[in-house]
This record gives C-alpha cells, structure tokens and sequence, in this order.
C-alpha cells in the first residue's frame, strides 16, 4: 500500500511473513530516506507489531495515497 503525507513524501507499508512471523515493513520510496529509531537515515522500518507500525506513520502525517 501506497502512503503519502503533506510534504509530499511517499512510503510502502507491506505485511510479510519472516520465520513464521508477520512483521510489518516502512520502505521509503524514490530515494528519500525515513527516520530510523535512533533518528539515523534508513530506506526502510521493521516493526513486530502493527499497533507500532500504524502509530509511527500517524505520527508522522502519512495517509492512503490516492491516483
């Protein structure tokens, strides 16, 4: 899925399966990069939950991007 926020950035959320897991992947998308939990520059983020993955992308104004 697609996200967009304000300033004009775009990300990919997926869900995939890792080791039997599901884990939850950020990845920036046209080079930019995404503030990593240290704030280091990353292209993308893992989270084990998806409470956390939602949380992060609400806190940092992304929203369904619409064609």
């Amino acid at each position: 899925m697609k996200l967009v926020n304000e300033a004009g950035q775009a990300v990919y959320y997926n869900v995939v399966e890792k080791r039997g897991e599901l884990r939850y992947i950020v990845l920036a998308a046209s080079g930019q990069v995404i503030l990593g939990r240290d704030r280091q520059k990353r292209k993308s983020r893992t989270f084990t939950q998806e409470h956390q993955a939602r949380a992060w992308l609400e806190r940092n104004g992304y929203t369904t991007a619409l064609y």
